[in-house]
């Protein structure tokens, strides 16, 4: 067809993506009857399990962009019928029919402008109900993985109960697929495993060059706190992973690491921290952003307390700068100086206000020798003990007497 040509009013393809945009807002009914808040959509869960297919090409012999369309089309007629659930009192073969006759339509509204799509969507969606094919066999156990990996995020992010979707592993007859089904219960499990036990984190932030590592380290040495320092985590996953270039030339521009990678690192370090019996934390340099402790406490814990070390920003440049003739940080240079104090600037006093509604924060000012600032942060820490070993307890009898 010439690119130049108008569509005529009945071979443009616009009222067919007008009616599948529909997706984007019917819930997956199944989350929204066990009270999910902001459930995912049809188009969410069919994106993701497109993303599952392309990922497995290369590792068995199956037709893999078969495979992804299968998965784009697989649930494309509930947008004209929407999600229906064995809640709705519909008999299957009541569904299949409805859901089919979705797909006629759907069919109908492309076909004058492309017919081989209209055949491929009614083509492939009856391959996936009949589920037969390997290729069917496989985007059915996507769908059911989806849903496993879905139904962890929800209980992870707000605290709700998904136990009922754990069979959904069962019915998985791919073992590749099964494998990573696998894996992801042994996560939830550790997940719920640390939930029971209680940990003592403190965020310890300050712009660069406050001195939150000396102060971090005699902490450590005095009150038995781990200290873990997320500059140092980053220096040392940069220096030897698949993620090397991206951390290097990240910390020498002075952007944020995604926070899933740096929270990653944080939960792999207490996770094997806390099995050596470690309970008490100080994560130096942590968070950097929103982002970053939204995933923390999302993943990690949700109630943590914040130590922020207070500097004039003159301060700060003299240090790093003399630091910068002796450390041979990549970040230790007069232009990454600059950026890293107006980031730090930009995003901490959002940050410093999200922190005061999850826990205990205690301010220091640090302008003042090491010895003399030492006396104030060890004070203000073992303020935060106490009132975090009061909370646990007044949490512990409240429980008690539900």
């Amino acid at each position: 067809m010439d690119q130049s040509q108008h569509f005529s009013a009945g071979a443009s393809p616009l009222e067919f993506l007008h009616v599948v945009g529909r997706l984007k807002r019917v819930k997956r009914a199944g989350w929204v009857i066990r009270g999910v808040a902001d459930a995912e959509s049809v188009a969410d869960h069919t994106f993701r399990m497109t993303l599952m297919c392309m990922m497995f090409e290369g590792y068995s012999n199956f037709n893999i962009t078969k495979c992804v369309y299968m998965a784009m089309f697989h649930d494309i007629g509930e947008a004209i019928v929407g999600d229906i659930t064995p809640f709705d009192g519909i008999n299957k073969d009541e569904k299949y029919l409805r859901e089919r006759l979705a797909i006629m339509f759907l069919s109908c509204l492309v076909h004058h402008f492309n017919p081989k799509c209209a055949r491929s969507i009614m083509d492939l969606w009856l391959e996936f109900e009949k589920g037969t094919t390997k290729e069917a066999i496989l985007v059915r156990d996507f769908d059911r993985l989806e849903c496993l990996v879905q139904a962890f995020e929800y209980e992870r992010s707000q605290g709700v109960n998904l136990q009922d979707f754990l069979t959904e592993a069962d019915r998985i007859r791919t073992p590749e697929v099964k494998s990573l089904a696998k894996s992801q219960l042994l996560e939830r499990e550790a997940f719920l495993a640390r939930k029971t036990e209680h940990i003592i984190v403190i965020f310890v932030l300050g712009g660069p060059g406050v001195g939150k590592g000396t102060q971090c380290s005699k902490l450590a040495q005095d009150l038995g706190f781990e200290h873990i320092s997320v500059g140092d985590l980053l220096r040392e996953e940069g220096a030897s992973t698949k993620f090397s270039d991206f951390i290097s030339e990240s910390m020498k521009e002075s952007i944020i690491i995604p926070a899933q990678l740096t929270v990653h690192l944080l939960e792999s370090k207490i996770r094997l921290l806390w099995k050596e019996g470690k309970q008490r934390f100080l994560i130096d340099g942590f968070p950097r952003s929103m982002e970053q402790i939204l995933e923390f406490e999302e993943q990690i814990q949700q109630r943590n307390a914040t130590l922020f070390l207070d500097c004039q920003q003159d301060a700060m440049i003299e240090r790093l700068t003399k630091r910068a003739s002796m450390s041979g940080r990549i970040d230790d240079n007069p232009e990454s100086i600059q950026k890293r104090i107006e980031t730090f600037l930009k995003e901490n006093e959002t940050i410093v206000n999200h922190l005061r509604n999850s826990g205990p924060v205690k301010i220091v000012k640090c302008d003042a020798p090491v010895d003399e600032v030492y006396e104030s942060t060890k004070a203000a820490v073992e303020g935060i003990i106490s009132q975090m070993e009061s909370d646990r307890w007044n949490s512990m009898n409240e429980n008690n007497n539900q």
